[in-house]
């Protein structure tokens, strides 16, 4: 998840160990690389390509309906919901104008979710995008690093059967890290949740996620928790009292900010954790058996550092560098655009400017 978070390491104390885990590992680092990823084409194709009507939930429906178009069931069945579900989910992405229903060339009686020329030029952008991305991604890895793990990530997205990548008529297929990692990051969140589910933690849903892996042994504040992700602190807040109401999680008033609540995990929510880092060592064991040990642990390894390089936890700011420093630039160019990082490298340096603190 995007996922500048306010959990800080626990290096002593009894279970630092268990929250080591929870937080460095090859997941959470998959999934908020994935985050940033898709929060930030979001943004680009809303601004800058004129998607106005373009939400973040559309991606994986458009992914798996490509050009060729898929029918409601088998979309359900592939993303691991509910029919009724992924009907509510697809009328939003008509009522945008980017889907449409057609007669399934196969059975005249049937239906079939086709892209209409808004979907389609969406297609055409996103692929023109995520290698925007990419770019800044083997920045930071390096190319050969960059070019080893989209080879592991996809020999785990062919061998799961996945789904198309981001591709267009006109640009051909693109099966880079970028367009690869959408599809994966949701396949981690399911497989997480089911594994999960078998060590006695049936209620979990997808959108919970949002909540859990931004709570750690500090606890988690609920409007950092909407501003990272770019949601409404109602949602989150709604998210929260699911989660609470399953008994693994409490609320309390933040002893530093009385404004700000904090989250909580109660024991159960504790135990959760332990399942869930039980859940993260098998789901990585299944991800070497396809692409090998030797692979896993470059793959591991390369997250990590992408996931620090993008800034993604708050806590890289604690002594910075000056490498970090260029990183951080970087970003807030690539974020403010120059014009705007201009104007505020003038703020930062102008020391006779009254209103500075």
């Amino acid at each position: 998840m995007t996922l500048a978070t306010t959990v800080h390491t626990a290096t002593t104390g009894p279970g630092a160990d268990l929250w080591n885990a929870y937080r460095d590992n090859l997941p959470r680092h998959l999934l908020g690389v994935s985050r940033y990823l898709q929060t930030g084409m979001m943004h680009k194709l809303q601004t800058d390509c004129d998607h106005r009507s373009l939400r973040l939930g559309f991606a994986p429906y458009m992914i798996l309906i490509g050009n060729g178009g898929q029918r409601l069931s088998d979309l359900a069945e592939t993303l691991g919901i509910s029919r009724q579900a992924c009907n509510q989910a697809i009328k939003q992405i008509e009522a945008a104008g980017y889907v449409c229903r057609r007669s399934d060339p196969a059975d005249g009686r049937a239906k079939q979710l086709a892209l209409t020329a808004a979907g389609q030029r969406l297609r055409r952008d996103g692929a023109r995008v995520v290698r925007e991305f990419d770019s800044q991604f083997t920045a930071i890895l390096g190319e050969p690093t960059a070019a080893a793990i989209t080879r592991s990530l996809g020999k785990v997205y062919r061998q799961l059967d996945l789904g198309p990548a981001v591709d267009g008529p006109d640009i051909g297929a693109y099966d880079g890290f970028g367009a690869l990692l959408p599809r994966l990051s949701d396949y981690t969140l399911q497989r997480l949740m089911a594994l999960s589910g078998k060590r006695g933690h049936p209620g979990l849903k997808l959108s919970f996620g949002q909540v859990l892996t931004l709570i750690g042994p500090d606890g988690g504040r609920i409007q950092q928790m909407a501003a990272i992700q770019d949601v409404s602190k109602q949602a989150i807040s709604a998210i929260a009292s699911e989660l609470e109401a399953l008994g693994y999680l409490r609320r309390e008033v933040d002893s530093e900010d009385a404004r700000q609540i904090l989250l909580h995990f109660t024991p159960r929510g504790e135990a959760l954790i332990a399942d869930s880092v039980a859940s993260i060592a098998e789901l990585e064991d299944e991800f070497a058996a396809i692409t090998g040990q030797r692979a896993l642990t470059q793959l591991k390894q390369a997250m990590s550092t992408l996931y620090q390089g993008l800034l993604l936890e708050q806590d890289v700011f604690e002594g910075v560098g000056s490498s970090d420093l260029n990183q951080l630039a970087a970003q807030l160019r690539e974020r403010l655009g120059s014009s705007a990082s201009r104007a505020l490298g003038d703020i930062l340096l102008n020391t006779d400017n009254p209103n500075r603190d």
